[in-house]
């Protein structure tokens, strides 16, 4: 019978299975090491359980950037789990020499893996699991002993560079370099993100954050200034747009500041958190959010650029305000009836309805009877002609209540412009000022201009 994959996986398995301990035995150091391979094995899979999968990468590197300077990448410190799930933490130097003419190669940490059958302890400069260490060890329940040197075993990590020979080894990407130029300096991928554990580790991603966080912060701040300029003059449903804005980053402001106080946190925990905050802004737009791509550890850079972009563009987004307001200039109006406005950038709102709020002490209703008939509306350049010749100008439709985007006043009366008026078109044309005369018959005038849309 050929063995299935359930019979190798057992195989396999009791590789892992603890010593059974019996009174008598002969003890050799196989079982210690049997032992040490089931207490390894069972952390990793128990912890696995709990935090949702094998993760691996680093939580502390420490780069030396002045040797760069001759051709040396050195790591004077680092810590983290490899992908076989085995824990490290170096405090020697870990030095590689990048040869001349390098383009653009990835830099690892690497462990030779275990292998059974094979010796997994030696030198520093063996090719071995584990490198030895003498050192002198002291008893701890009693100071009058004295000590003993014992041979102990850290991981031997070490530096490789992409294109070398790595059979064997478990790897973690940390750093990229962009080239090794003729004066021997090595030039470093400043955005690259090394594999991590904790976010924290990536300067890079600290400082993303960072950007984030005040993005936010500035747009949440603007939003609310926004809603509080507008209430009086806008109706709740014209403010809802900017209420949900505000709720949406209000709600990812206090997550971005603990996140920002905890390097901490975990890389996937971050990740979930970003793209979860760029689908919620996506609402905005609206559009339905696009589905995540995987947590690629060996390819950071491109999973959070994307993320990243995205929500700079996001937050950035001009909003254009469903209320824009122009002032009247009355200075012509004690001697000539005239008023004046002008709207920026008119010819780009071709979809936006424009009302006139007036306001007169003959009352909203004699005002909403009588107005249309008493004004001209047109550009400046034509005007005076108009009210010399007594002819209509654009026209104005009086609005029985107040649009949906205006918080009613009692004392108002509402009209909307006719926007298809070959008078408004020329007014777009030329880019000029709107000009309104009222004649005796409303003798005292306030009024808003308002852009809708």
């Amino acid at each position: 019978m050929i063995p299935g994959g359930n019979y190798f996986e057992e195989f396999k398995l009791r590789r892992h299975r603890k010593v059974v301990w019996n009174e008598g035995m002969f003890i050799a150091p196989q079982h210690f090491q049997q032992q040490e391979r089931y207490l390894h094995h069972y952390v990793e899979q128990y912890t696995a359980q709990f935090t949702g999968g094998n993760r691996y990468g680093i939580s502390t590197l420490e780069i030396d950037s002045h040797r760069l300077t001759i051709g040396k990448l050195v790591i004077s410190e680092c810590c983290g789990v490899f992908p076989d799930g085995t824990y490290f933490e170096s405090f020697r130097e870990l030095v590689l020499d990048i040869p001349a003419a390098t383009l653009e190669k990835r830099v690892f940490l690497a462990l030779p893996m275990s292998v059974e059958g094979e010796n997994e302890y030696g030198e520093l400069k063996d090719l071995c699991r584990y490198s030895k260490v003498s050192i002198n060890l002291f008893d701890s329940s009693d100071s009058s002993q004295s000590s003993i040197e014992t041979t102990l075993a850290e991981p031997n990590v070490r530096l490789v560079l992409e294109g070398d020979e790595i059979t064997g080894m478990t790897l973690i990407p940390i750093a990229r370099v962009l080239e090794k130029r003729e004066s021997g300096e090595v030039i470093l991928d400043k955005g690259f993100i090394p594999a991590c554990l904790q976010y924290g580790a990536s300067q890079i991603l600290v400082e993303r954050i960072k950007e984030l966080f005040a993005l936010t912060q500035a747009r949440a701040q603007s939003i609310a200034q926004r809603i509080g300029a507008g209430q009086n003059r806008k109706s709740e449903q014209s403010l809802m747009k900017e209420y949900l804005w505000l709720q949406a980053l209000n709600r990812w402001l206090p997550w971005l500041h603990l996140a920002l106080n905890n390097s901490n946190m975990l890389l996937e925990e971050l990740y979930e958190g970003l793209v979860r905050y760029s689908a919620e802004l996506k609402s905005f737009e609206p559009n339905v959010a696009d589905l995540p791509e995987p947590l690629i550890k060996d390819d950071l850079k491109a999973v959070f650029s994307k993320v990243f972009s995205a929500l700079r563009s996001q937050l950035s987004m001009v909003q254009s305000d469903s209320v824009a307001e122009f002032k009247w200039d009355t200075n012509l109006f004690e001697k000539r009836r005239l008023l004046r406005t002008s709207v920026p950038n008119i010819h780009l709102m071709e979809n936006r309805r424009f009302v006139l709020a007036v306001e007169s002490s003959i009352g909203a209703s004699t005002l909403a009877q009588v107005f249309p008939s008493a004004c001209t509306l047109s550009g400046i350049t034509q005007i005076a002609e108009l009210v010399r010749n007594g002819l209509s100008g654009i026209g104005l439709s009086v609005l029985p209540i107040a649009p949906n985007e205006l918080k009613a006043r009692a004392d108002m009366c509402y009209f909307e412009i006719d926007t298809g008026h070959a008078f408004w078109q020329e007014i777009k044309n030329k880019r000029e000022a709107i000009t309104l005369h009222v004649d005796s018959r409303v003798p005292d005038v306030a009024l808003i201009l308002y852009a809708l849309g």
